[in-house]
C-alpha cells in the first residue's frame, strides 16, 4: 500500500475500533497527546507521519526524521505531501496549514530517542515523555505501529463527533432569542469576551460586522474581505487580523485587535514601520483593554503621533476600544439577529478549522444564548 492508502485504511478501521481492546500501554501515552492536541497538534501530526512511515517501510528507524541524520528520511516531505492533506480532509480542526515540521519542537536537528529527545523544545515534560515513549516502544520494543495509529484516529474521530454535536447545539440556540438591541448584544459579547483564552473572539465579532456591512457601503465597493487567517499559523502573513483588499489585490483597510493590551505609541510605531512602503487607506487598531489607553497622557501621545503619520505617510490610523467600535458599527445593522447568526456561524467555522476557538468558547456562547432566550426561565 502507499502511504495515502495506509491512512485511508486506518481511518476505516478506527471508525469501528473498540477502545476496550486497546492496551493501556498505548492508551497512556496517546491519551495525553490527544488531551493536549489544541496546543500541540503538530506533535500528533508528526507522530502520525512517523507511524505511517514505519508501516510503509518497517526497516526505517522513524526516530531519524531528517535526511541529514545517517540512515534518516525526510519526515517533513512526507508530512507535507501526505499527512497534512489527509488531516485537512478528515480532521481540519487539527490540521497544520503546511506541515507540522515548521514548529521548533519538530523541526530541530534532534533525534527522537530517549536520550537526545530530552532536548526537544516541548515545555510540557509529560507530553514530551509520552511522545518519546511511543518511538521507544515501536523501535526498541517492536510494538506494532498500526495499533498506535488505529487508536490515534479512533480518538480523533470520537473528538470530531463530540464537536459536531456541540456545533449543532450552538447553531440551534440562536433561534430562540428574545428581542435584541445594541445594549443587549454588547452585554452578550462582553460576557463572551470574558472567557479565558478569548483573544480570537473579538476578531470574529468584528469580522462578522464587516461581512454584513461590506456590501452596503459605497466605501467598500469593488473591495473584498480576506478570509480570516489562523493566528497560530507558523507561516502567517499579512498586515493585521482583518484585511480588506482592492480587486487588484492591494491592501485597502486593515484591522488589528489587541487583547487586554493598552494602545500606546509603540504599537502605532509598529504599524507605521510595517506599512511604510505600502499604500493603505485606513488602519484600525482596537483593543479589549477597558479604557483603550493606559492613561490620558498616553492617549494624547498616540493622538499626536497618529496625526504626524497622517501628514508624513498618508495613512489614516484609528485607535479605539473594541466595545466602542462594536457599538458604533452595530448602529448600521438593520437586523440584529443577522449579527448574532453570522457571529455564531463564524465561531463554528473557526472551531471546525482551527484550535483557536475552543469547545468551551462554544459552550459559553451557547450558555449566553440560552440565558437571553425567551424559553429560558427568568
Amino acid at each position: 500500500m502507499t502511504e495515502k492508502e495506509i491512512l485511508a485504511e486506518t481511518y476505516n478501521v478506527a471508525e469501528n475500533l473498540d477502545f476496550d481492546t486497546v492496551s493501556n500501554l498505548i492508551k497512556n501515552d496517546i491519551d495525553v497527546l490527544i488531551d493536549k492536541i489544541d496546543s500541540n497538534k503538530s506533535l500528533v501530526s508528526a507522530l502520525v507521519t512517523s507511524l505511517v512511515k514505519k508501516i510503509y517501510e518497517p526497516k526505517q528507524d522513524i526516530r531519524l526524521h531528517r535526511t541529514d541524520f545517517e540512515n534518516g528520511y525526510s519526515a517533513r516531505v512526507l508530512d507535507t505531501q501526505v499527512t497534512s492533506p489527509f488531516f485537512k480532509d478528515n480532521f481540519p480542526k487539527y490540521a497544520n496549514k503546511e506541515s507540522s515540521f515548521l514548529t521548533l519542537a519538530t523541526r530541530e536537528r534532534i533525534k527522537w530517542t530517549k536520550d537526545e529527545g530530552d532536548n526537544l523544545k516541548i515545555r510540557d515534560k509529560k507530553l514530551k515523555a509520552c511522545f518519546l515513549n511511543i518511538f521507544e516502544q515501536v523501535e526498541a520494543l517492536n510494538a506494532n505501529p498500526k495499533d498506535y495509529l488505529n487508536y490515534i484516529f479512533a480518538k480523533l474521530i470520537a473528538l470530531s463527533k463530540i464537536e459536531k454535536a456541540l456545533f449543532e447545539s450552538t447553531n440551534l440556540q440562536t433561534e430562540n432569542l428574545e428581542t435584541l438591541n445594541i445594549h443587549l448584544i454588547i452585554k452578550m459579547l462582553q460576557e463572551h469576551f470574558d472567557t479565558k483564552q478569548s483573544s480570537r473572539l473579538p476578531v470574529v465579532a468584528i469580522y462578522a460586522i464587516y461581512e454584513i456591512l461590506l456590501p452596503k457601503f459605497e466605501r467598500y465597493k469593488n473591495k473584498k474581505l480576506v478570509i480570516l487567517q489562523v493566528h497560530t499559523s507558523s507561516d502567517k502573513h499579512g498586515f493585521g487580523d482583518i484585511e480588506i483588499y482592492t480587486t487588484d489585490n492591494q491592501p485597502f483597510e486593515i484591522v488589528e485587535i489587541k487583547h487586554n493590551i493598552p494602545i500606546d505609541k509603540y504599537l502605532i510605531f509598529d504599524i507605521a514601520k510595517k506599512t511604510q512602503n505600502i499604500k493603505i487607506d485606513r488602519y484600525y487598531i482596537l483593543t479589549t483593554f477597558a479604557n483603550g489607553f493606559a492613561s490620558a497622557e498616553s492617549e494624547k501621545e498616540v493622538t499626536e503621533y497618529i496625526l504626524e503619520l497622517k501628514k508624513t505617510q498618508g495613512i489614516d490610523i484609528i485607535a479605539n476600544g473594541i466595545i466602542t467600535t462594536l457599538k458604533y458599527y452595530l448602529r448600521f445593522i438593520d437586523n440584529y439577529q443577522e449579527f448574532i447568526d453570522v457571529y455564531t456561524q463564524n465561531l463554528i467555522k473557526d472551531a471546525k478549522n482551527s484550535t483557536e476557538i475552543k469547545n468551551f468558547h462554544l459552550e459559553k456562547w451557547t450558555e449566553i444564548l440560552k440565558k437571553y432566550s425567551y424559553f429560558c426561565d427568568k
